[in-house]
């Protein structure tokens, strides 16, 4: 049967069709796929459950035979045990088929003797303590060696007598073809391939052709395996896989066996091939069936359709006179009908609409508000037909005064002006109907005067919004009632609405003239007004630097005044009382807090980098004991809170109540700083006797540290901001850098600060801060600090005392040492000696440390170079410029630093030179 197939040129032809096609394939292709599934996954459990049991009854059957070997060499190690000679035994008796299951059998003694009685044995591999002691205690040793060219060999071990261990262990390698039972032909079903792995890893045997891709990723198979199935592939073929695990740790002590079957899964899914030879037959047969059903339908549809296209065709080339003629008697009919009325309403407003464009295009791109009305009084009238036309326009100055534009006849005819007066009423009225309003009345109002005494008796008033505001309205008169449908209406106050926005941005346009004017005005105004003000900036600017700089200053002192009481009283007690020195362990105590004292002064020096460089993580990584601070702070502060108070005829009670508490991370020195302005501060607020107690107590992971006092206390008003920087209550005496430094330091620490106080009730000051945990040993505690070696220094200073003490660090250590004060000086003893370390400083006149270092290494390239820098540079920049330096030492040295980098010489002496190292002395 011929079909005509040339409808389906169309696009909803192929549509349809193509619908019609997806509707049959969809279901059938659903269900064929969902059954293809479910029998897949079917077949897929089957071979599963089926691999499964055929793999437990290997493992099962592997088991058995294992056991069946261990008692038939128990047997024979009761025949052995009751010989007097073993060697003299006979294994006859014992089974003509003993070589099928026994390679080799052979009997080591304790006396390392091997008895052969079967076979050849190779040199056995010695046994561990563990076999030995599993054997020893009279069970039997099941060991294997895999090997990558042929099958793993299985030896069975298992003491003669246990009883006496003397008499040797009985040994034998079993036969592998009898213990897999590959000679047996129905020991795995038909079209499966079986591996017994070592473990979940080696393969002790395999009957795939590619062993070695298949045990390449078992273990991982294995592992993320939870049912005892998984599948792997190898090259293009994939497999089903199943596996059971043989446990011989007890009994056999030897690694789990593990049994795996696989069997390709094309094989398992081969019912699958008769459905997929008579499924595309029968999806074809269906289709076809579909296909001639569905275009006998669409040709019955696709006439009425064409007709209608091109009817729309001809809509779209402005031809609305057509009309479209279908009988087919159905709804395709009385869609060609109510087709042929659309267009003659389309052509009608296609007129309106594109007059109503050309006004709104005139008077949105007019600029003055007297050409869009002169606008609208020319054009309205072709759209809505009228005998006269006006326009109104409220004047901005007077209140109820209004001008109305005129034009009746042609549009050619000239515009009259006439004045007209709004009345309260009128506003009213017009603000009650801002869509339109018809008046129709023989009481008309005053503001339609210009028309009425034209002839006119109805009207139709539009009125004109800007901002919610009454700005005019648009007229058209008439001398007859005119029929207006809704649809007339809509568009004349959509034709209202963009002349009322054109005259908003006609009066926007002048408004902002004037603003411009007023602008330039404003801005030459300011203009003058901002060169005043620049120049009053810069006068404030300048004096708050001032007032900054003073502050800061404020601080530094504060800071310099705290460090320095204890090393001016301490050494002032020494100096007044010579005596005192005869104690040697009360004059070592003091002589150690001036010396701390003195180490937390250079942190204060090394403070003022800050205002440059941010804080280096390492110096709050140090482990600090938290009980130590608070003792060493105690004495430190001696000066103050006892001396000095007992003269200001104040006693005060130092109480501590400590208990241990695990290392905190941190810098020492500025927890000293912490504790010593809180105690300062303590001793201000005492104004009569006394008590300041400092108490340490674990709280979980954290530490608290509290520092009280019995003195007048705080109003909640200055306890609010005692923590911010430059407050203070203490007038000239205080400069308010104390507590705000305290809190800045224990935030650094990541902790907190609680203040409680009240008016004559005293203050708490309670810090929590967390325990250090475990950490990294730096890199200066894992380096060793053993100087090696005695080596002979040159020294090099302009300041002839630090020349001095530097000296006097090494000669104590037990070096050689040469001085010289200039580095001149230095270079010509450097030429004329030999020297194994040089140790300069970094700033001397006429020849710095930076460029000595450079002639020596020229000299002598391989001599270490120590530079000793102070307040020329910062460390960081000295290291960027000293190319030469091997290490770099801040001021002031101490010994332990002088230790630190010593051994580090040392080290240089073995390995090229590294990039200059910072040593810094950390209290």
């Amino acid at each position: 049967m011929k079909v005509d197939t040339t409808f389906l040129r169309s696009k909803v032809a192929r549509r349809v069709f193509f619908l019609f096609i997806l509707c049959a394939l969809l279901p059938i292709t659903v269900m064929a796929i969902i059954s293809f599934g479910h029998v897949s996954q079917q077949l897929k459990e089957q071979s599963h459950k089926r691999l499964h049991q055929a793999s437990k009854s290997v493992g099962m059957a592997v088991y058995e035979r294992l056991l069946f070997l261990e008692a038939e060499m128990k047997l024979i190690g009761s025949r052995l045990g009751g010989s007097g000679d073993p060697v003299k035994v006979s294994l006859e008796g014992l089974g003509e088929d003993l070589a099928e299951r026994f390679k080799t059998l052979a009997l080591q003694t304790d006396k390392g003797r091997s008895i052969t009685l079967l076979g050849q044995i190779e040199v056995p591999r010695p046994l561990t303590a563990g076999q030995r002691r599993h054997i020893g205690s009279g069970k039997t040793l099941v060991a294997s060696e895999t090997h990558t060219d042929h099958p793993a060999g299985v030896f069975m071990a298992m003491a003669l007598d246990p009883q006496r261990p003397d008499r040797g262990i009985l040994l034998a390698e079993l036969n592998t073809v009898y213990l897999w039972g590959l000679g047996d032909e129905a020991t795995l079903p038909s079209g499966t391939d079986m591996c017994v792995l070592k473990g979940s890893q080696d393969p002790m045997i395999c009957s795939l052709h590619r062993p070695g891709a298949f045990a390449k990723d078992i273990a991982h198979l294995i592992a993320n395996s939870g049912s005892r199935y998984f599948e792997w592939q190898d090259r293009e073929q994939e497999y089903l896989a199943s596996f059971w695990s043989i446990p011989l740790k007890f009994r056999f002590f030897s690694p789990t066996w593990t049994v795996v079957l696989t069997e390709s899964k094309a094989a398992a899914l081969a019912p699958m091939a008769d459905f997929k030879k008579t499924f595309p037959g029968v999806v074809l047969l269906s289709l076809w069936v579909v296909a001639l059903f569905s275009l006998i339908q669409i040709r019955r549809s696709l006439v009425p359709l064409e007709k209608l296209q091109e009817g729309t065709r001809r809509i779209a080339m402005r031809d609305f006179g057509s009309r479209v003629t279908v009988t087919s008697g159905d709804e395709f009919e009385e869609l060609a009908e109510s087709f042929n009325t659309m267009a003659g309403q389309l052509g009608r407003q296609f007129h309106t609409l594109a007059t109503i464009g050309e006004i709104d295009r005139a008077v949105l791109s007019a600029l003055e508000a007297n050409t869009i009305v002169d606008t609208v009084l020319a054009r309205m009238r072709d759209v809505f037909p009228c005998d006269w036309i006006s326009v109104t326009l409220r004047d901005s100055e007077v209140a109820h005064a209004a001008w109305t534009y005129l034009r009746s006849g042609t549009s050619e005819s000239d515009t009259l002006v006439e004045a007209v007066e709004l009345t309260l009423t009128d506003l009213q009225t017009l603000h009650e109907n801002p869509a339109h309003l018809v008046i129709m009345d023989k009481h008309l109002p005053a503001f339609l005067t210009p028309l009425t005494t034209r002839g006119a008796r109805s009207f139709l008033v539009l009125p004109l919004f800007r901002a919610q505001r009454l700005s005019g309205f648009i007229t058209l008169g008439y001398r007859d009632q005119p029929v207006q449908g809704q649809e007339e209406l809509a568009q004349a106050r959509q034709l209202a609405d963009q002349v009322a926005s054109a005259l908003a941005n006609a009066h926007d346009v002048e408004e902002r003239k004037r603003a411009e004017a007023l602008l330039q005005e404003s801005n030459r105004r300011l203009g003058d007004t901002l060169g005043e003000l620049k120049t009053t900036q810069k006068q404030m600017i300048q004096q708050e630097r001032l007032r900054a700089l003073g502050q800061m200053a404020s601080g530094i002192a504060h800071d310099f005044n705290n460090t320095l009481s204890p090393i001016v009283g301490f050494s002032e007690l020494l100096l007044l009382n010579p005596k005192t020195l005869d104690d040697k362990d009360k004059a070592k105590e003091r002589l150690r807090i001036i010396h701390t004292a003195a180490q937390d002064a250079t942190k204060v020096v090394s403070r003022l980098r800050e205002f440059y460089r941010p804080r280096e993580k390492e110096d709050l990584s140090a482990p600090v004991t938290l009980k130590r601070v608070v003792e060493q702070t105690i004495r430190l502060t001696q000066p103050k809170w006892k001396d000095q108070a007992l003269a200001d005829g104040i006693t005060v009670n130092m109480a501590a109540e400590l208990q241990d508490v695990s290392p905190i991370g941190g810098n020492e020195s500025e927890l000293r700083e912490v504790l010593i302005n809180l105690i300062f501060n303590a001793v201000d607020a005492l104004a009569e006797d006394g008590t300041i107690t400092l108490r340490t107590r674990p709280d979980g992971e954290h530490v608290i540290l509290e520092v009280s006092d019995t003195g007048a206390g705080m109003t909640e008003e200055v306890r609010q901001h005692c923590l911010e920087p430059f407050f203070s209550t203490k007038g000239d005496r205080g400069t308010g850098l104390g507590l705000s430094m305290v809190y800045g330091i224990i935030q650094r620490h990541q902790g907190t600060v609680d203040l409680e106080s009240e008016p004559g009730k005293g203050t708490t000051f309670r810090i929590r801060l967390p325990v250090q945990g475990e950490r990294t040993p730096t890199r200066y505690q894992q380096e060793g600090t053993d100087i090696g070696t005695k080596l002979h220094v040159l020294v090099v200073d302009d300041d002839a005392l630090v020349c001095r003490v530097t000296t006097e660090y090494l000669i104590s250590i037990g070096y050689t040492v040469e001085t010289a004060l200039s580095g001149n000086e230095a270079l010509e003893k450097f030429r004329a000696g030999r020297f194994d370390l040089v140790v300069t400083d970094q700033g001397m006149p006429r020849m710095s440390g930076d460029q000595l270092a450079s002639a020596v290494k020229r000299v002598a390239p391989n001599t270490p170079v120590i530079l000793l820098t102070g307040a020329g540079k910062t460390v960081e920049s000295a290291a960027e410029d000293s190319k030469a330096v091997d290490f770099i030492v801040s001021k002031p040295l101490s010994m332990a630093a002088l230790r630190r980098v010593l051994a580090k010489v040392k080290a240089l002496e073995h390995r090229l030179r590294p990039e200059p190292e910072t040593v810094t002395d950390r209290p």
